[in-house]
């Protein structure tokens, strides 16, 4: 994309500040329904979360490993990826491999594979578990009830709206403030069961005894009912189509700038102020940047209602992690390797994530893009992307701390994969403070603010604040963190945005 010292213009219609993939989904949707739009990034280009890094032949995803929705699907609310690029008719810039299985989780005493397909997933669950098969069946239907609620209640004008339709979302109203391991407990016996069912809790920040089930569920439905997928060239070319879509529709996106302030006056957004000191005029406001610090920083919290700053405060941040990039000549092969590999010392998930909290983590996961993907590294060489969650803040500090964890991670994964540490060609990793400098996201935060029940539907942001013209996109707001929920939020900021909430009435009218 092409670098600009400031903006070509000094008014728009809006103004999107931060270029994850729910700012640039927002402002692609916005400039569709021929809105004129800015979007304004700090970095060099465009995804946050999503974007790519080459380092000499390897080309690295610094945190997306796999998404769904990819592909239209039998289920309802199937393929959202898919509906959003065709209608911003760009489906043709990003070609999705399927990832099957999903992942593969290993334990002292099991391993589960989890196929990408609703029945074979239950049937590979069922027979490692004969005597389960009754509650199995029941538990993945209300995953899928829950997805398929979830799916139709954004629709609505108001998530509230779901206590008018007891009748139409049953699943919703029962589970709003289940966790996890409450609806494996009602129906599961087997603890080990329970432990492979709740192995993707990683991607989710939380354990199952702490994670709400309905949004855990509308992940897992992601996957194994509409299908994983891999990005080819890494998950950039995902971004980088909504960005060609936002400049297809005479929008302009402005590359390493960063926003001093957003100006408000009298009680609604007037647009911003650039570091270089260009002030630009629009009438709405769009922050894909940190909830609070958009607050605290970019308005300023005496511009607010102090209730509102108040609710801000009081929410818990996700944890962050800490990632290593490796490169390897192994001889690895879909056939014999999973996409994506989670090793955990014990079937106890809530010490797993003790020691993720405490900075003292013993289990990660190791993501191997090349199976997917060859052209990301030279022939014969793979590369592994390990990963586990750890606090922002610890004592030593990472900056202190990094080389001594890229060693442990180095370690764990030497004793999983055969051979590994005298085969890397490559090794770099990334703290909670790397995460931090690259996203501004407050304590390294990767899903934003922790998916607890409390925390998620109804309960999380919207995109309206109590200033007028001043709306919040991303991980910070509904329904929460992850591709699929910061795509979802950015479609819900644009029917916000265009005063549409019906969603039928959306799709027509882009």
């Amino acid at each position: 994309m092409r670098f600009h010292n400031e903006a070509r213009r000094d008014a728009y219609d809006v103004i999107v500040v931060g270029a994850g993939i729910g700012g640039l989904t927002v402002a692609a949707l916005l400039a569709r329904a021929g809105r004129s739009v800015l979007v304004v990034e700090r970095h060099d280009r465009v995804g946050g979360y999503a974007h790519a890094f080459r380092r000499g032949r390897y080309l690295f995803d610094s945190a997306v490993h796999q998404v769904g929705s990819c592909e239209p699907g039998a289920f309802e609310g199937s393929g959202l990826i898919h509906e959003l690029l065709s209608a911003l008719d760009v489906r043709d810039r990003c070609q999705f491999e399927r990832v099957d299985p999903c992942y593969n989780a290993v334990y002292p005493e099991f391993s589960v594979r989890a196929p990408c397909d609703l029945d074979e997933f239950a049937a590979a669950h069922a027979e490692a578990f004969p005597g389960e098969k009754k509650g199995l069946q029941q538990f993945l239907q209300e995953c899928l009830g829950a997805r398929e609620e979830t799916r139709r209640a954004a629709a609505l004008a108001s998530p509230y709206d779901v206590m008018k339709s007891p009748e139409r979302y049953p699943t919703l109203l029962r589970y709003r403030r289940a966790t996890l391991a409450q609806v494996l407990d009602a129906n599961i016996d087997s603890q080990q069961l329970k432990s492979a069912l709740g192995s993707l809790w990683p991607y989710t920040g939380l354990p199952p005894s702490r994670v709400s089930f309905l949004y855990f569920a509308t992940m897992l439905m992601s996957y194994i009912a509409d299908g994983a997928h891999y990005c080819r060239g890494s998950f950039q070319r995902l971004a980088d189509a909504l960005g060609a879509a936002i400049e297809a529709r005479g929008g302009e996106i402005l590359l390493r700038s960063s926003v001093r302030r957003i100006r408000v006056e009298n009680g609604r957004a007037r647009g911003i102020a650039l570091e270089n000191g260009q002030i630009v005029e629009a009438p709405l406001v769009i922050s894909n940047a940190d909830a609070t610090q958009t607050v605290e920083e970019l308005v300023g919290e005496v511009a607010f209602p102090r209730r509102y700053v108040e609710d801000l405060r009081s929410r818990k941040f996700s944890l962050s992690a800490f990632v290593t990039y490796l490169a390897a000549e192994l001889p690895l092969e879909k056939r014999t390797t999973c996409h994506e590999t989670f090793f955990f010392p014990s079937a106890d998930h809530d010490e797993a994530y003790r020691g993720s909290v405490s900075g003292d983590p013993g289990w990660f996961s190791v993501t191997v893009p090349t199976l997917a993907d060859p052209d990301l590294a030279p022939e014969g060489v793979h590369l592994l992307v390990l990963t586990t969650l750890v606090p922002h803040r610890i004592e030593g500090g990472w900056r202190a701390l990094k080389e001594d964890m890229t060693k442990r991670m180095l370690t764990l994964a030497d004793r999983r994969v055969s051979g590994l540490r005298e085969r890397i060609r490559y090794v770099e990793s990334g703290t909670p403070r790397t995460m931090e400098r690259y996203t501004r996201n407050s304590a390294g935060a990767i899903y934003g603010w922790e998916l607890s029940p409390e925390q998620v539907g109804p309960s999380r942001l919207g995109p309206l604040t109590p200033i007028e013209g001043l709306q919040l996109v991303g991980h910070w707001t509904q329904p929460g963190g992850g591709i699929y929920g910061v795509i979802s939020s950015g479609i819900q900021a644009a029917r916000s945005a265009l005063g549409l909430p019906g969603e039928a009435e959306f799709w027509r009218s882009l």
